[in-house]
Formats: C-alpha cells, structure tokens, sequence
C-alpha cells in the first residue's frame, strides 16, 4: 500500500508550488480523506478529516477529475450542510492513481471572482498540469515505498548476517566495503565511522586476483589491523558476465582448529579398566602404559592382529593430559600408497591434479596437542618412513605443495603386527626410524599366550552383544568355555567377539552350548603346513597359502587379510608376486 503521509513533507513543498504558481489555493487529501497539505486557510487544518468531502469522495471512487463551477449548488454538493451557502467559488479536484489504487486527490479552491476566472479560462491547462503534479507525487511516493522497501530487506539481511559465526563483508568493483556484520568489525576492527577499502583490511592481492578472473577463493590470508590468522572463502558477484563486486567470508583459524578439535576428540572414552585381562601379562603392560602415559614419548606397540593395539593406544590417550585433544587413527596399510601422503600430511590448493579447493589439513595438523596413531605402520612404503622421521625429529609437518613448515605438537603411538627388527635387517624398514618408534616398546600378547584371560573376554563379550543385539542370553556352559579356552585363536580377542556376537545371534535367548559355536571352533585348527625353508618370502608364501586353504576348505567368508593381518591390497598384491594358482585365489 502506498500512502501520502509517508511524504508529508514532499505533499505540502508540491501544494506550496502549486499555489504560487496559480496563486489558488490548494489542498490534497489522502485515501481516508485525512488533509495531508494545504495552503492558506486549508494549512492550518492539516492532519484532520474533511468530514464534508463529498467531491473528494466522488473523484476517490470513480478516478474521475471533477471540476464545479457551482459549489453549493452541484449534484455532488446536495449531502453538504453548506449547500446553498457555499463560501467556495469554484473547485476542481484530481486523483492522484497509483497503479490501480488511488491514493488521494489533489484539489484548487478559488474564494474570489478573480482566481474563479482564472480557473474557468485555463480548465484544461490546469487540468493537464495539476495531472502532471500528480504524476510527480506518485513517483515521489513510489520511490519513497521502494526505499523503505530496501532499508527493511538491509535491515533483514544485517539481522540474518550478524546472526551468522562466520565474518561477512560486501564490497564492490572498487574494492570498497559496503556492508559489514558485526563479527566481521571485531575481527578486522572496522570503524564504524569511516569508508574502508579492502587493501586496508585484509592481504587482499591474491583474492582479488581470483575475483577479477571470476573465480572463487579459499585459504588463510592475513588482516591488516590485526594478528589473528584468518581463513577466507571469496565468491565473485557477477551482472551479465560483469564482475560488480564480491562477498567474503571469514573465520578465525584459531576457532576453526576448535571446532576440529571438537570433531575429532573421540567419543569413545577408553580407561585401561577397559581392556579385560588378569593374567601376569597383560597386568604387566597395563602397568607399563599407564605408567608411560603422561609422558611425551614416542610409543610403539606391537602384537598380532586382534590383539587390541588401538584400544591400548586410546586408553594411554586418555589416560595423559592430552585427553582432552584429538585422537587421530590411521591404518597406513589400508590407504593405497599415492593417497596416504596427502592423508597425512595434508596439501596446498592447486598442488596436484584434483587437488580441493582452498587444500587440506592432513591428519598430522589435526592431531596437533593430542596423538595420532599410525597403525600398521609396518606397510608405510619408505619414501613416506622418510617424511615421518622429519616430523618426529623437528616436531614441524610440510604439507605438500608448500613450502612453510608448521610447528607441531603431537604424540606419536605407532603399531604392527611385523616383526620390525627383522624388516630392518632386509631392508624393508629404515632403521632411523624404527629407532625413533621404538623408545618405549609395548607388546600384546596374542590370545593364545594368556588363556586364563579368554573366560572373562567370554564374560565381557556376552554382556556387550547381548546389549548390542538386544537378545537375552541367560549364559554359557562350562563346557562351551573350555572348548574356547582350548582353541589358538589365530584372530586373537576380535576372532574371539566374532565368535560370540555369532553364538548371541543364533541361540535367540537361553544358554549358549557347543552346539552352537562354528564349525571351525568346534573341530579345531587345521593341522600346521611343513616349513620346508626358512627364506622369508616363502615362509610368507606358505602363509599366505594356509590361509586361503582354511577359507576355502571351510567354504565361509571370513576375510583372509584380516587373519593374516594385512590391508586387502597387500593380500592381491602378495598373490600376484607370489604366483599362487587360481583355484588357491581370494575372492
């Protein structure tokens, strides 16, 4: 709706025209017949209704002009108590129209012979003019409407901008800030009371650069106001192809390692109480972690594959006063070997082919105060054992494609299922790092080696899966615990919660018997192969052989790279340099 009072002031500058130009008096009315302005006896009386308007209601209703010659004596006179005894002479009255609405009327009143002469002999001049005055206050209302049109939408889009956790600045083709949210002051220390070019807030070349090209941008970039690290995302704004400007958004570096923070320090609260065992073994290591815990050494923990080296790895975590930082895992035998560098050490934008926009943190900056585990860090080909050894030595990680150097502060927890000291003497691991892991060396024993502990990783499993699962169990037999004690358990503790969330599943409630356990549990391991050399490759051979016999002999589809403790790719791999037939193949 358009409304004449919005431009009081513009109403009664065009009425104060009028009147001197025609020297008449004037007087324009709004839609509800309320005086907006007026001139000369009229102008006192602005702002009140003109209870005996009945012209004006006429010319309001139809959107017809109406000039009276007659006042008191016209058709349109006869509901006016003043009929007949009309003080006015003549008038003529015109719709001021807005589209389809009509908005008011503008009105000339003469008192004297005179102005009535003057109005009788210019009719259709004054018509015309009066028309074209309502014409200007038309586009003056328009224009007033689609201001206030536009400071309520700036007034919204502020709102919604101040109410985001990110710095939004606006600027034009010149590089001048045109709006600004309130977190983006703070953290350029914007004043509010002077015009800020880009040049002055930020290290603007490399953005814009991208902006004239009409590209976006990412990365850090550095205020010029103060100290605190930025990260900035560029969006050009573009009119046919036209580059008008763009919008930039910033954060604190500072808050987004906290909300990494935040992402990456594990749920899973893992206590030494946790890991289930009595037996003279396990009650050493546990001893011997926790007591390595609230230092800053290096570790390396070996064991077979199963044996709970990440879950040792946690609870030494939470157990130092790093607990409340990231931990970060990464199997460095299940990442193909031109993917792992850049898991690691993160990259630059633009580095190589595929690269992400605005590059990656690598999960060494990540892990930064906290620890990060590199399991199986016996698979790590050695141009990357290279890079390793760097960061451990100087405590600053590279990612790739640049050349800047982070400072870090990290704990390194390494694992394996290999024998390192012997990949040493062949060649297959450098022996500077391996002395770098192995200042406190950690060793699990395999399953096998503590059966004592098996009935109470029972226990443990029963009350997890039945839980898990949600199926009641109301126990195991003695004899069931025996035969499981007896077995070797190639797979050590994970083979071990397989073969129990399988008996939880297929008893459906009651006890557990024998009866229930798998096939191959039940009958036992296969007889051991005949080593018929002590070379390491065909003692791998023969290995890798066993291993897809069990399978293939037992016809399930238990994944033969986990029992040998390998990634599936080394598994292929091993099978391809092997030459091992194809009815012996994994699939």
């Amino acid at each position: 709706m358009y409304h004449l009072r919005d431009i009081k002031s513009t109403v009664q500058q065009t009425a104060d025209a009028i009147a001197e130009a025609l020297k008449i008096e004037v007087e324009i009315a709004d839609a509800d017949l309320i005086r907006v302005a007026g001139t000369g006896k009229y102008k006192s009386r602005c702002g009140c209704p003109m209870d005996a308007g009945f012209v004006y209601r006429h010319v309001m209703k139809t959107g017809v002009a109406v000039i009276i010659d007659n006042p008191g004596f016209n058709e349109l006179c006869q509901p006016c108590t003043c009929r007949g005894n009309c003080l006015e002479y003549a008038e003529v009255a015109i719709p001021i129209r807005v589209e389809d609405q009509i908005i008011g009327v503008i009105g000339l009143v003469s008192f004297d012979e005179e102005q009535t002469k003057r109005l009788m002999d210019n009719k259709k001049s004054l018509q015309l003019f009066l028309e074209k005055m309502a014409e200007l206050l038309v586009g003056k209302v328009v224009e007033s409407q689609q201001n206030d049109e536009q400071q309520r939408l700036t007034s919204q889009l502020l709102t919604v901008l101040n109410l985001l956790h990110d710095g939004i600045l606006l600027i034009n083709n010149q590089q001048q800030v045109t709006h600004y949210n309130t977190l983006a002051g703070k953290m350029l220390d914007i004043d509010a009371q002077k015009e800020h070019a880009l040049y002055q807030l930020l290290d603007n070349k490399k953005l814009w650069l991208a902006v004239e090209r009409g590209e976006p941008f990412s990365g850090p970039i550095k205020g010029k106001r103060v100290a605190t690290q930025l990260y900035c995302d560029v969006v050009p704004i573009k009119n046919n192809e036209v580059i008008e400007g763009a919008v930039i958004t910033l954060r604190d570096m500072q808050q987004i390692k906290k909300l990494v923070k935040a992402a990456t320090v594990s749920e899973i609260e893992t206590h030494f109480s946790q890991i289930v065992g009595n037996s003279t073994r396990m009650k050493e290591l546990k001893a011997m972690a926790l007591h390595v815990a609230p230092s800053k050494a290096t570790l390396l923990i070996q064991g077979e594959s199963g044996t709970g080296k990440e879950l040792l790895a946690r609870a030494i975590h939470q157990s130092s006063s790093r607990k409340g930082h990231a931990f970060i895992a990464i199997n460095c035998g299940a990442i193909p070997e031109n993917l792992l560098e850049s898991e690691l050490f993160g990259y630059e934008e633009g580095s190589f082919t595929g690269a992400k926009r605005g590059g990656k943190l690598g999960k060494f900056e990540l892990s930064h105060n906290g620890t990060i585990f590199l399991d199986e860090i016996g698979d790590m080909p050695l141009h990357l054992q290279v890079k390793i050894l760097r960061v451990l030595q100087e405590r600053r990680v590279e990612r790739i494609g640049s050349t800047r150097s982070i400072p870090l502060d990290v704990r390194v927890i390494a694992a394996t299922h290999r024998d390192l000291d012997e990949m040493v003497k062949t060649g297959e691991f450098r022996e500077d790092l391996y002395y770098r892991l192995n200042v406190i060396p950690l060793t699990i024993p395999p399953l096998r080696d503590r059966r004592e502990d098996v009935p109470a990783l029972i226990q443990f499993y029963l009350d997890y899966y039945s839980t898990v699962t949600d199926r009641s169990v109301s126990g195991i037999t003695q004899e069931t615990i025996e035969i499981l004690t007896r077995y070797p358990w190639p797979g050590n503790v994970r083979e071990l919660g397989n073969v129990i969330e399988y008996c939880v599943t297929m008893v459906a409630g009651g006890m557990i018997t024998s009866e229930f356990l798998p096939q191959r549990i039940k009958t036992g391991p296969k007889p051991e192969f005949q080593i018929s050399s002590l070379n390491l490759k065909e003692l791998e051979r023969e290995a890798i052989m066993k291993a897809l016999t069990l399978v293939e002999t037992e016809g399930h589809k238990e994944d033969v790279a986990k029992l040998l403790g390998i990634s599936r790719a080394s598994l292929y791999r091993k099978i391809k340099e092997y030459q091992i037939e194809e009815s012996k193949r994994f699939s």
